[in-house]
């Protein structure tokens, strides 16, 4: 039975996340030499860190791959690496990736840029797995922006022995992607619930000329093969922010039996909003208010625990400054 959410009684154990501590910089905006940004650039807007992800090699390191925006050539993916998560300003190691276009990838995108951005890393069957965002999924060049926001896009995946040697996978077709759509696919989150993998991300479906941006899911039980797209979260009342680009980078992690989904409004405001479920395929759509935790003042979060069970909570608030981390605490929800 589907119980309304008006009617849904919140577990005694439901907490709220904090942030515990100051913010450190981990990721620092860093010099691209030759991919600089022209002055000024394309977009108008300097060069910025935004989505990222942070996992430990079996080098011992933590690694940070980041999306660096409105570079020379559009968006990139760069790497960072430490020994301890509580270093300030990690290794710049110089690695970036560059959306491959005889992969499939960020096909006649906007302004002829490249895009490939918001990578997520799980470690499976002893290898690494990195999906990615590989932006526009077809080729054909389109002439307004509203109708290129219309294309369908795609998430994608490397895979790697060590954590630092990247392939990219290539389907039947010789394409590195592993779903498209609906809309413009981005900020894949992966996670394991029960046998199966659940790949959360944001995206849009579309009535007429309207936009509906929400979060999705897709199940899979070898990483390779995704399900058909599962709406699992849409909310556009005016407090969770109604427009087309306030609904992304969707984290979802789970706590004694409680999934908590984080989705960022807005980066430079440092606005996430927070919702709660007990079943992970629904967060609530259309109304979800009653599954509302309220604010963390974050952006484009992950969470991340060390070798001694500390969590943290990384951020791209600042933007011009690069990725930050903070530890992270969790206190019961009023």
């Amino acid at each position: 039975m589907v119980i309304p959410y008006d009617r849904c009684v919140k577990p005694k154990h439901l907490e709220r996340p904090v942030v515990a501590g100051s913010f450190h910089l981990i990721g620092g905006n860093p010099d691209l030499g030759e991919l600089r940004p022209l002055t000024p650039s394309r977009s108008g807007r300097p060069q910025e860190c935004v989505e990222h992800h942070v996992f430990r090699g079996e080098d011992g390191f933590w690694h940070l791959w980041g999306c660096i925006r409105n570079c020379r050539v559009g968006r990139i993916l760069y790497h960072w690496q430490s020994d301890t998560l509580n270093r300030v300003d990690w290794e710049r190691r110089g690695e970036i990736m560059r959306a491959n276009r005889h992969a499939g990838e960020s096909l006649d995108d906007w302004d002829d840029e490249e895009w490939i951005q918001s990578p997520f890393v799980v470690k499976h069957d002893q290898r690494y797995w990195m999906f990615y965002g590989g932006h526009k999924a077809s080729p054909g060049r389109l002439t307004t922006f509203d109708t290129m926001r219309r294309s369908d896009c795609q998430i994608c995946l490397m895979t790697s022995n060590d954590g630092l040697e990247w392939t990219r996978y290539r389907n039947e077709a010789g394409l590195s992607r592993v779903f498209v759509g609906p809309g413009e696919t981005r900020d894949p989150c992966v996670i394991t619930v029960g046998y199966q993998w659940y790949c959360y991300y944001a995206g849009y479906e579309f009535e007429g000329l309207t936009e509906l941006p929400g979060v999705y899911l897709r199940t899979s039980a070898d990483l390779i093969l995704w399900s058909e797209p599962m709406l699992v979260h849409r909310d556009r009342h005016s407090e969770f922010g109604s427009s087309l680009w306030d609904t992304e980078c969707p984290h979802v992690v789970e706590r004694h039996g409680i999934f908590y989904l984080f989705r960022t409004e807005n980066y430079a405001l440092a606005r996430t909003h927070v919702f709660w479920s007990t079943d992970p395929t629904d967060f609530g759509v259309g109304d979800a208010r009653s599954r509302y935790l309220g604010l963390i003042p974050v952006a484009a979060p992950e969470i991340i625990v060390d070798e001694e069970g500390r969590e943290y909570i990384t951020s791209n608030h600042d933007l011009a400054r690069g990725t930050m981390m903070a530890p992270l605490g969790w206190v019961p929800a009023s």
